[in-house]
């Protein structure tokens, strides 16, 4: 890669930031519309601020990237296409994406159109991101949680462009894939509506309150060099919700020392300490840290502290506001105007390699006093409402002419504009009639019939021994879901009257490649038909590895709308049914295969990087456990577990009390599911047995006094 093709990527919550990016020297703006985007509460943009913004950036020679980055749901899906295609059309220049239906959809109607991976699909190494190179995508954001060095590994094996995160906030679960705001009040983080719980107090197993799940932001301008020697293509500044003022300030410093760096890498790397000030003046909330590039974790990456805002110096935002914000960019052009008596005006603009030449109407004899060169240069160079600044202008007359002002104002607007849609004309596309129509979702609603909760399977996933072994005890489980690591963990005998499918962990780094080896001579025991994956750094290598056996999705690899499970059920033999859509939702979706609906469980709030244990206290440090056990209390005196795997090194986070839908199961009984789940985490193993024999016979109290419904019934926003 060469040092000078490196992009410097800036965000926009509204028009404003966008300008202020594109003044302070950003390659390239990310914005986001009224819908599909993942910052439903920035003040977004409309379509025609879109087109407004894409016009812009390509005069000035920048691009636009569209965020659609949320999950969505499949009655929303018919919105898509009519959305996108006019900004097709008017040269969007790329458009990031999460929901893999949404990633198929577009591929199939815009072809040529650049898709770029989203950080919330959570690619955490080489394998992720071959998978979605075969499906289309052109580059890739990785997980914010990765090293530099496993970061060129995926630029030097995948030959993708590398988009990453250089300054700003940052979530303390993986990639931002969290439903800690959505269980607390439905509003979902992969909707854009997050909450933000993890900067609220939470205290040590009711200890002193502290904020452990408050990260520092990100602040990487020390590192440059190094994230320019990884590969990575992109720099990208966090902050669609922030002001005008962050982005141009922001942007400006990371635009000054890239730019100088790579006009001189063989010069010492210096931060001046003004600017280093100036950046930490610019909303940063309490401190600074270099992210997870060159740590995997430490506890000098948590605020701990109440996580607020450092103050913003007057000074500072006024100096940004006068130099970046108050005046508008504008490209300077210059001119030829010719107007003589008798034939027809014309005039010429020219910007760099680009000149247009309009005619206008027959001059006229002067009567009284003629146009003078300068009369002529003041009325062709008032092009205040373009992006133009007319910096020459050469007239030829022969002062014996006359044109009115409103002439002159219009041959000056039409060579305007003729030079605007001359520069433009190269990014302009074009689309057939069929995409131009609304595509409307064919999905019919699942036929309600009567059907025994005995005519589906009921299966257990199990994370312990004592789990296991209670589940076990129940002739009438026919299926037993294993995770991996308790396998590696302990030498455990199998029955053999029973199915078993494997488990693969939640977060599949480089750090997990050593225990590859163990998972293919698992896999290779008959006793197990199947293996179940979370996300597609797994499914790529089960499939690279030519597994033959059967292949299932749990529900962290997300799957909303039809689209999404078509592009799934190519590679699977069944998916689980997302958590977060509500009956109605879940009843647009037609999945074929072995489709898991999860009955009960303690649903993971998030999954994080960051070591809890570590941070309020120290790390154990036993590589060789997949399930030790931590607690936080929240404000409310509840409960939270977390578990360490620290075989793969990071943290689950439990909700408070457990989904269950007993009392929903004469609906979920008509669904005709072909396998209802019970997943058990923390559970004891009384509390397994109890729950298992709850669901099979009915003849007891539930064993829990509080569990929720989840977002059976309500759904997100």
């Amino acid at each position: 890669m060469s040092l000078r093709n490196i992009e410097l990527l800036a965000p926009a919550g509204d028009f404003a930031c966008f300008q202020a990016a594109l003044s302070a020297g950003a390659d390239a703006v990310y914005l986001g519309g009224e819908q599909f985007g993942a910052r439903a509460y920035a003040g977004n943009f409309s379509s025609e601020e879109i087109r407004t913004a894409l016009h812009t950036a390509h005069l000035f020679g920048r691009k636009i990237y569209l965020t659609v980055n949320t999950l969505v749901k499949e009655n929303e899906f018919e919105q898509l296409i009519p959305f996108i295609t006019p900004l097709y059309q008017d040269g969007l220049d790329g458009v990031i994406v999460q929901d893999l239906g949404v990633l198929a959809c577009l591929r199939q109607e815009f072809p040529d159109l650049a898709l770029h991976a989203s950080t919330q699909m959570t690619i955490t190494g080489y394998y992720g991101a071959e998978f979605l190179k075969k499906l289309g995508v052109c580059r890739v954001v990785p997980a914010r949680e990765l090293s530099l060095d496993e970061i060129k590994t995926i630029k030097e094996k995948s030959q993708l462009e590398i988009e990453c995160f250089i300054h700003g906030a940052m979530c303390y679960a993986y990639s931002g894939q969290c439903l800690f705001s959505s269980i607390l009040g439905g509003r979902s983080g992969n909707r854009g509506r997050c909450a933000g719980p993890c900067r609220l107090p939470y205290a040590k197993e009711r200890g002193r309150e502290q904020y452990p799940l408050s990260l520092k932001d990100m602040y990487t301008l020390p590192i440059l060099p190094k994230l320019i020697a990884a590969g990575i293509d992109s720099f990208k500044i966090e902050g669609r919700m922030k002001s005008p003022e962050y982005v141009a300030g922001v942007t400006a410093i990371y635009r000054k020392y890239l730019d100088a760096y790579l006009a001189h890498p063989e010069r010492e790397y210096r931060i001046h300490p003004k600017d280093e000030q100036l950046i930490k003046h610019l909303y940063i909330r309490s401190d600074t840290c270099s992210g997870y590039y060159q740590q995997h974790h430490h506890k000098d990456m948590v605020t701990l502290t109440e996580p607020g805002y450092s103050g913003n110096a007057q000074e500072v935002l006024k100096e940004i506001q006068e130099k970046y914000i108050a005046n508008k960019l504008r490209m300077p052009i210059t001119g030829y105007a010719v107007i003589r008596a008798g034939s027809p005006a014309l005039l010429t603009f020219s910007a760099e390699a680009v000149s247009v030449t309009v005619t206008g109407e027959t001059v006229c004899p002067a009567q009284n006093k003629p146009l003078s060169q300068e009369d002529i240069r003041q009325k062709l160079g008032k092009l205040g409402d373009t992006c133009f600044t007319l910096t020459d202008l050469t007239v030829d007359t022969d002062g014996a002419s006359f044109m009115a002002v409103k002439t002159l104002n219009e041959l000056r607007r039409t060579a305007a504009l003729a030079l605007e849609q001359k520069i433009l004309a190269p990014t302009m596309r074009t689309v057939s009639e069929q995409v131009m129509s609304k595509r409307v979702s064919n999905t019919a609603i699942r036929h309600e019939t009567q059907e025994s909760i005995c005519q589906s399977k009921l299966c257990v996933l199990v994370t312990t021994e004592e789990q296991l072994l209670a589940a076990s005890a129940f002739s009438k489980i026919h299926r037993i879901y294993v995770e991996a690591d308790l396998l590696i963990e302990k030498q455990i005998a199998l029955l053999p009257d029973k199915e078993f499918i494997l488990v693969l962990p939640h977060i599949f780094r480089k750090r997990s490649y050593q225990y590859l080896s163990l998972y293919e001579k698992l896999l290779s025991d008959s006793r197990f038909l199947g293996v179940m994956i979370r996300n597609i750094e797994e499914l790529e290598w089960i499939q690279e590895i030519g597994y033959t056996g059967e292949i299932y999705s749990d529900y962290t690899i997300y799957a909303w709308n039809q689209a999404a499970l078509d592009s799934l059920e190519n590679h699977l033999e069944g998916i689980t049914l997302p958590l977060e859509l509500n009956k109605r939702e879940l009843d647009f979706l037609s999945p074929a295969g072995s489709t898991c609906f999860v009955l009960y469980g303690y649903i993971p709030l998030m999954y994080s990087a960051n070591c809890i244990r570590n941070t309020l206290d120290q790390c154990i440090k036993d590589a060789k456990s997949a399930n030790n056990r931590y607690h936080l209390t929240d404000r409310y005196h509840n409960d939270i577990t977390v578990v360490q795997n620290c075989i793969h090194c990071y943290n689950i986070l439990y909700n408070t009390v457990p989904l269950s839908l007993h009392g929903q199961l004469e609906r979920i009984q008509k669904k005709n599911y072909p396998i209802l789940r019970l997943d058990f985490s923390v559970e004891s193993s009384a509390q397994t047995r109890a729950v298992i024999e709850y669901y099979l016979n009915f003849c007891k109290e539930f064993p829990f006094q509080e569990f929720t419904n989840g977002h059976y019934k309500r759904g997100v926003e």
